[in-house]
């Protein structure tokens, strides 16, 4: 961890002001108010205080500050994997489902919500979530 007080001291204080100005991406803003109070001496704990966000955060926020340019501070992309199967898929699922988990080449007993879950990455390339794999 850096000492206080120098994680941002390659950061332009100007600029985060500008970027400010300018920015809608929520994660943006939050970030480089962050950075502009600490570059101002607040502490950690401090910043905690008058924005409400726990220190670890305000911390990671400020990490990405210092590790990025200031034109860049919103969410990076995220790989975008389908979370629905599709009907061909959900088809393909039920119409001949293996009988047991060795079938499907798993080397367990039977089928857990989490297995089904693993088969189904595996298998149409969905990461669904695990309880949508319980069945009552």
């Amino acid at each position: 961890m850096t000492t206080w007080g120098g994680k941002l001291d390659d950061v332009d204080e100007e600029q985060l002001r500008q970027q400010l100005r300018t920015k809608t991406d929520a994660k943006a803003i939050k970030r480089l108010t962050s950075a502009l109070l600490y570059r101002q001496g607040k502490s950690l704990a401090e910043i905690e205080q008058l924005l409400g966000f726990p220190e670890q955060t305000v911390y990671d926020w400020l990490e990405t500050v210092a590790e990025r340019e200031p034109t860049a501070l919103g969410d990076l992309p995220r790989p975008s994997q389908s979370t629905r199967l599709t009907d061909d898929q959900w088809t393909e699922l039920t119409a001949t489902p293996p009988a047991s988990p060795s079938e499907a080449g798993y080397d367990q007993p039977t089928w857990t919500p989490a297995l089904v879950r693993e088969y189904i990455a595996e298998t149409f390339d969905v990461n669904i979530r695990w309880y949508t794999c319980i069945v009552s």
